[in-house]
């Protein structure tokens, strides 16, 4: 049964949790007595205004935390619910009542009513996430393609009724694509797509233009040209901005003056020239994922282009949450944590084991920490070669923290390098707590492995982000009844 506290009783459990945590920085032993009483105080403020449901869990973060006093790592352990007493703090502060109250991400993403039906055509489609931004606010998918097995299984599980293309864009012509959805040349109201980005990608090898990889941005390009849709949109990864057309070995930068092709940028350069011939009105920026309600810190490079007969000029969202929001942008709220991304998750669907030896270390690391919480005399069996190299390796042994967004989600979660571990449990992230922190709904189907999930979904653009840029051109551009867009509809009958 829940108990009932007043607003100051319930302060006092506060406080005498604090104490509690505060006796044991370094001055005796945890004892399972402790325990007990520890995990009956977090589970009485918890069902103050949470609910029983987080019991179970607190009890899984006990049996962590006595692994982590174990190891040594006593100190982290208490600076960590340090932090969750200063959130509580804070959220008094702010007016709110109690404890924090996480309701979580809704289950099923809400729908935009809109009164006129507006045409997406997707290309390189993956795990379909900058589609369901568009679906969300409003638009009709004619048509999708992609290259990938999983793709194509993907989609006709949740989207049976959408015509897939399976193939590579180079196989199919723009007539090819236009008639699978049932349009002609400036019929479409959006294309739509991020070409792959191997070529540009941190984690790639940098060979930018002349790597065959990157011939699928010009594909896009060319269906821009021949299926004239009244805009576009092209979300690419930030890598891109800093790519060289002509790769230079490290060892051969600084001895002689760079070539225009082996500046850094001189990619993305001949990127926008080329979308520039198309004639469109281009806008473009970085964009944070975290910024639209996103509980991840995820970049991406998004361009919007404009057909010039419309008569306007593109805009890109205007953020709707923040790190720390000052007022300066009415009804901007504060980015939205993991804690309230995965409180009420019901389907982890699957998730990849660490191996043993990675488990053995993860049991040192807090809560937000990474390789650097290790044990001095374990780091460098722990991390090998890259022990010594340079770079900052936040990602080696890292375990994310409740009270913040996730990282950016990576493909192989469960590897040394790469590692997304869940706050409490030595566990990597789970495929569905991967779906909630890309903002697809739990009645999402997964008909992949595990390993293909964590591909198709770690690669997606998030959700709430693409529904942002889909309402930007939906209110911006394709709603916007100008004089211009009028004489438009005529000359194309759209």
């Amino acid at each position: 049964m829940t108990t009932a506290y007043s607003a100051s009783g319930y302060d006092r459990l506060k406080v005498s949790t604090w104490l509690f945590i505060e006796k044991f920085n370094g001055q005796r032993e945890f004892s399972m007595g402790d325990a007990r009483a520890y995990i009956s105080m977090l589970a009485d403020i918890t069902t103050v205004e949470n609910g029983a449901g987080y019991v179970q869990a607190l009890a899984t973060g006990l049996e962590h935390a006595k692994q982590v006093y174990v190891s040594g790592g006593l100190r982290n352990l208490v600076e960590d619910y340090q932090r969750t007493y200063r959130k509580w703090l804070e959220l008094d502060r702010s007016g709110l009542q109690g404890a924090p109250s996480y309701d979580g991400i809704p289950e099923t993403p809400q729908k935009d009513p809109i009164e006129e039906e507006l045409t997406v055509i997707s290309l390189f489609t993956g795990a379909y996430g900058l589609d369901l931004g568009f679906e969300l606010a409003g638009f009709k998918v004619a048509v999708a393609l992609d290259i990938s097995e999983d793709s194509a299984s993907n989609l006709r599980a949740n989207r049976p009724k959408i015509p897939f293309l399976l193939g590579d864009i180079k196989k199919f012509s723009t007539e090819d694509i236009l008639k699978e959805a049932g349009l002609k040349p400036g019929e479409v109201d959006v294309l739509a797509g991020g070409p792959p980005c191997q070529p540009f990608s941190p984690a790639g090898k940098r060979q930018a233009l002349n790597d065959p990889r990157a011939a699928p941005l010009m594909e896009y390009i060319r269906v821009i040209k021949e299926a004239r849709p009244r805009a576009f949109v092209m979300e690419e990864v930030p890598g891109i901005l800093s790519a060289r057309i002509k790769h230079v070995p490290i060892r051969e930068r600084g001895k002689r003056p760079l070539l225009p092709e082996e500046e850094p940028g001189s990619a993305w350069r001949v990127v926008l020239d080329e979308l520039k011939k198309t004639g469109y009105i281009i806008t473009w920026n970085v964009l944070n994922a975290a910024d639209y309600g996103t509980p991840q810190e995820r970049e991406r490079v998004i361009v919007i282009g404009v057909r010039p007969d419309l008569g306007v000029y593109p805009e890109l969202p205007v953020f709707t949450h923040s790190r720390r929001p000052t007022g300066l942008i009415e009804n901007t709220r504060p980015w939205l944590s993991l804690l309230e991304a995965l409180s009420n998750i019901k389907n982890h669907i699957g998730f990849a084991p660490l191996s043993p030896k990675y488990a053995k270390y993860m049991r040192y690391v807090p809560p937000g920490g990474n390789w650097r919480q290790l044990p001095d005399e374990l780091r460098p069996e722990a991390m090998g070669g890259a022990y010594t190299a340079g770079g900052g390796r936040m990602g080696f042994y890292r375990r994310l923290t409740w009270f913040e967004p996730s990282p950016t989600l990576v493909t192989s979660p469960a590897m040394k390098a790469t590692m997304m571990v869940h706050p409490w449990e030595d566990r990597s992230l789970s495929v569905g707590e991967y779906l909630r922190i890309q903002g697809f709904p739990d009645t999402w189907k997964v008909v992949v492995s595990v390993a293909a999930a964590y591909r198709l979904f770690g690669e997606a653009v998030p959700v709430p982000l693409a529904k942002a840029i889909a309402r930007a051109v939906r209110d911006k551009v394709l709603l916007r009844k100008t004089e211009s867009q009028v004489q438009s509809a005529m000359k194309y009958g759209a």
